[in-house]
């Protein structure tokens, strides 16, 4: 072979067996646990002092092949913010006894002993409705139907401020009248009035906003102006009492949720209260002394109760709810009178639903104690609807001073005022819209007044 061949044999051999004319294979690694003769030390937990008492658990590698996959559910599920907001809902309408509220309803009317009835002004239950409630329904159904609502002496400059909504409302002629709606109160400013309903409006649109909110910049705004341009607004009170808690619980005859009436009116103390105070003595079961069944407002007297609900709540939720509380209230003031027994003038209740707002009156007799529902006072979607809402609550108001406040002294002094300055003053207060006298006749009989 001569060396030419030898030399191009070499170098043939060279170039098969270079590496990077084959494909590169990744080396095999043995692992740990298939390694028989040297085994790995498997890797210890490492477990400080005070970890000795815990309960031990599997380590999380462990866990993680330990547990089975979950599948998505096939079936249709609820997005998550209807999901949390039913969630709340359920909350705060049935936390209380764990009942819904019309089982709350059926079981305040259940009770044996003076059980709470809820029925329309027009239903027939034994015997036609107390005259007291009668009137009372009567007035507010006058201004409910905005009839004398406004007693403006330029109206002419009013309603050329008004939106167009509002400009023929107001122009009514049977909603002015000059001489009766001063008598309960002065006409609030138009710009406050527009202001809360702008914001009402505006709280509408869309998904709305909470119930805290519709409170704090309507509901709320809009009692403090009825509350400061009424006859009275020197010495009645608007308290925020949406944390009161029925104070002792043993006053309040069913569970109730964590907030129930959002607003009250009160009656300020004058030198008959404050001297009737150093004689009160808390209740058992309480440290801390009040004219009410609650300890916030304790030494003012409660006249008018409002519960507030959300646009998006149910009405049927605040029923029960303000009927506990009210229920308890006269439970604590029968114990200041000393018995249940006797008359109980008519108390009025609102419950305010967003936009609207609602009239109840409760009457109570020594059987049972009755809710009469409902009469639709007036709404913040327009400035009409509103000031038809300001004159019910000056009405209101005009009762709480002349009316609730002589029968509250009465259960505080030795001396009853109720069967002759207050008889006086219902009367009084009933002829402001009750024009026709044949309708108070048997007035004093069926409320059994002195003649």
């Amino acid at each position: 072979m001569s060396v030419t061949s030898d030399v191009d044999i070499v170098v043939w051999i060279d170039s098969v067996q270079t590496p990077q004319d084959f494909p590169s294979i990744p080396p095999i690694i043995p692992c740990a646990s298939d390694d028989k003769e040297n085994p790995r030390p498997a890797k210890k937990r490492r477990i400080l002092q005070g970890d000795q008492d815990q309960t031990p658990r599997p380590p999380k590698r462990l866990r993680e092949f330990d547990d089975t996959p979950e599948l998505p559910d096939s079936t249709p599920t609820k997005s998550a913010s209807s999901e949390a907001g039913s969630e709340a809902f359920e909350a705060e309408s049935h936390q209380s006894g764990r009942l819904s509220p019309v089982k709350q309803i059926q079981l305040l009317e259940d009770f044996e002993e003076n059980p709470v009835i809820f029925c329309n002004f027009d239903d027939d239950l034994d015997g036609t409705e107390p005259e007291d409630v009668r009137l009372m329904r009567r007035a507010i159904q006058r201004l409910a139907d905005g009839m004398g609502i406004l007693g403006y002496d330029n109206l002419d400059a009013i309603v050329s401020a008004l939106p167009p909504i509002d400009k023929m409302r107001f122009q009514y002629p049977s909603a002015t009248d000059l001489e009766q709606r001063c008598i309960i109160g002065s006409m609030p400013s138009m710009a406050q009035i527009l202001g809360i309903v702008e914001t009402a409006r505006g709280y509408d649109r869309g998904s709305g906003v909470s119930e805290d909110e519709w409170n704090s910049e309507v509901q709320h705004p809009l009692l403090k102006l009825a509350c400061s341009t009424c006859m009275y607004s020197q010495t009645l009170v608007v308290f925020n009492v949406k944390t009161a808690r029925i104070e002792p619980a043993s006053l309040a005859r069913s569970t109730l949720p964590g907030r129930v009436v959002d607003y009250v009116v009160t009656l300020k103390p004058d030198s008959i209260i404050d001297q009737a105070w150093y004689h009160l003595r808390p209740l058992p079961g309480v440290s801390i002394k009040s004219w009410n069944h609650t300890t916030r407002a304790r030494g003012n007297p409660i006249a008018i109760h409002v519960e507030t609900k959300g646009p998006m709540k149910s009405w049927t939720d605040g029923k029960p709810q303000i009927a506990i509380w009210t229920d308890a209230l006269l439970k604590r003031l029968a114990l200041i009178r000393g018995t249940t027994s006797g008359l109980w003038p008519a108390l009025p209740l609102l419950i305010v639903q967003g936009h609207d707002w609602h009239l109840l009156i409760v009457s109570k007799n020594d059987q049972k104690m009755t809710i009469w529902e409902q009469i639709a006072i007036g709404s913040t979607r327009s400035c009409f609807d509103a000031m038809k809402v300001v004159a019910v609550l000056h009405w209101l108001m005009d009762w709480a001073e002349r009316v609730w406040r002589p029968w509250f002294l009465s259960l505080v002094t030795t001396q009853s005022l109720y069967e002759s300055d207050v008889a006086d003053r219902l009367l009084e207060e009933i002829e402001i819209f009750e024009p026709n006298p044949s309708a108070q006749m048997g007035k004093r009989t069926s409320l059994g007044l002195a003649s």
